[in-house]
């Protein structure tokens, strides 16, 4: 008998801690996702404006030779697709190996070469600080330079409210790589980077700049990737430069703090058959029940694109949802029932009545029309991307010690992305304009029902009985007027 109760007594116990795991490993991700909050708090929204030409001004990490997307480029595919009726010029003012030094160097004229590309532009980004930390250069030294380089875009004509600090990205010092079998930590740079980030805020805080910390949310996200694989890393290997998912997440990063909204627009049909649009319009709405709905739909925006970075990213750190909602809400379906949502006769999708009575995200939809758009977006970005990395390449090459390139050859850089630039910004703008300007039909299919040309089959059979029954009678008249005509 004690037996038995010993072996219930450890069976209890068992239970308790496994119960207790589970509860304490359930917190811990609450807490994650709270912390995430907390690292980017929401305050005054400081987003882009119609008509702002924004140079980003950085190093490597800005210029992004290395990966096929940057963190402004993840920006840009916001900012139109969301506003396609504005007029927003991005410049990518990035040059490999620089540091705040160069860049007053650069802009004093103490380089001997002159970069136009600054020219006209009317907020400034500034993200610089790794090359400083590779460097050994101390955080007063750092601080000095910014506020100097700040100083410099004033004398420009930007108002210390149209310039935004930037803490950099973070070196990865935590991967299992780093470390020497005695566990001892190899390259340690991040922690300069780190109270590169603490002083910088008060830097934004004293000049009256805006202030975004990249640094710490990136770390944030390093170290849950490390939980799952200690030499996980959001860098290309180098532990410098971000890969393409870690440029969407320094993208996604920079619009939360901006205080950049997650609505593309939103539908919402009553069991009744009111109609609640945002950012949108609808109307011809026809519904059969809970077998068929169809309406005409015009959105004013359009998602942010999702190719395969964004994807990735999203799987990881579920951020889409906080970024592009394009929200379909349809009330009094068969809840248990699989209905195919169509646009323009393009399958999007198959939802159950329940999740579409709750309300769907159709934003990331392969073949959400609107989405189809943001990827032809994409593309041309990506090449906006390339073209101005390619410009900064020869603009390096005629500041570094070798000094390959010439004023001409700058010059004619320049020239050719001036060009190509606002050949690409037009191209994406007309794109998201377009698109913004159709209405797309919309239709909700329940599995039990048989549609052809957005009509239900037995519709069809209706109206050809009673185009028939019509027939018939257009005949029997005609016959009897004729008839009565003879006689």
């Amino acid at each position: 008998m004690k037996k038995w109760k010993l072996c219930g007594l450890i069976f209890f116990c068992m239970c308790f801690i496994i119960f207790k795991k589970e509860t304490l490993a359930t917190e811990d991700r609450s807490t994650e996702g709270k912390r995430l909050e907390e690292l980017m708090p929401t305050g005054e929204e400081f987003l882009f404006e119609d008509g702002d030409i924004v140079g980003f001004i950085g190093d490597s990490i800005t210029h992004v030779e290395y990966t096929e997307i940057s963190y402004q480029e993840f920006l840009y595919n916001y900012y139109i697709t969301r506003y396609p009726k504005w007029e927003l010029e991005f410049r990518n003012l990035g040059t490999g190996s620089f540091m705040a030094s160069d860049v007053l160097e650069l802009y004093s004229g103490g380089k001997d070469i002159y970069d136009a590309e600054l020219e006209g532009i009317t907020k400034a980004v500034i993200m610089l600080g790794m090359n400083e930390a590779l460097s050994g250069i101390s955080a007063e030294e750092y601080i000095s330079n910014i506020q100097a380089v700040t100083e410099l875009l004033r004398e420009q004509g930007l108002k210390c409210e149209d310039i935004i600090l930037v803490a950099p990205t973070p070196f990865d010092q935590t991967r299992t790589s780093n470390y020497s079998e005695e566990g001892r930590m190899n390259a340690h740079f991040d922690d300069t980077l780190s109270e590169y980030t603490s002083r910088l805020r008060i830097l934004a805080a004293k000049l009256g700049t805006k202030y975004i910390d990249l640094h710490t949310p990136m770390l944030w996200a390093t170290t849950l990737l490390q939980k799952e694989n200690g030499e996980a890393t959001l860098t290309i290997d180098d532990g410098i430069h971000p890969s393409g998912v870690a440029n969407v997440l320094a993208g996604f990063f920079f619009l939360r703090q901006q205080g950049a909204g997650e609505k593309v627009a939103s539908v919402r049909i009553s069991k009744e058959g009111q109609i609640v649009a945002e950012n949108a319009r609808v109307k011809s709405l026809k519904q059969s029940g809970d077998r068929y709905v169809r309406f005409s739909y015009q959105p004013y925006s359009l998602p942010v694109a999702v190719p395969l970075e964004v994807k990735t990213a999203d799987e990881y750190f579920e951020m889409l949802d906080q970024v592009s909602q394009e929200i379909l809400q349809v009330e009094g379906l068969n809840w248990d029932t699989t209905y195919t949502v169509c646009m323009d006769r393009v399958f999007v999708g198959e939802f159950t009545g329940a999740e579409l009575g709750q309300g769907i995200n159709i934003a990331s939809c392969d073949w959400n029309l609107g989405q189809v758009a943001a990827k032809d977006i994409e593309v041309l970005n990506q090449k906006w991307h390339k073209i101005s990395a390619k410009y900064r390449s020869v603009l390096r090459k005629s500041t570094r010690e070798e000094k390959s390139a010439t004023q001409e050859d700058v010059n004619a850089a320049y020239e050719q992305w001036k060009e190509k630039s606002k050949e690409l910004r037009e191209q994406m703008y007309g794109t998201a304009r377009d698109s913004v300007d159709k209405a797309y039909v919309v239709e909700i299919i329940s599995e039990n029902a048989h549609v052809w040309m957005g009509q239900e089959l037995k519709e069809w059979v209706a109206e050809g009985i009673m185009a028939v029954l019509l027939f018939v009678i257009f005949i029997f008249v005609w016959r009897h007027k004729k008839h009565l005509k003879k006689e």
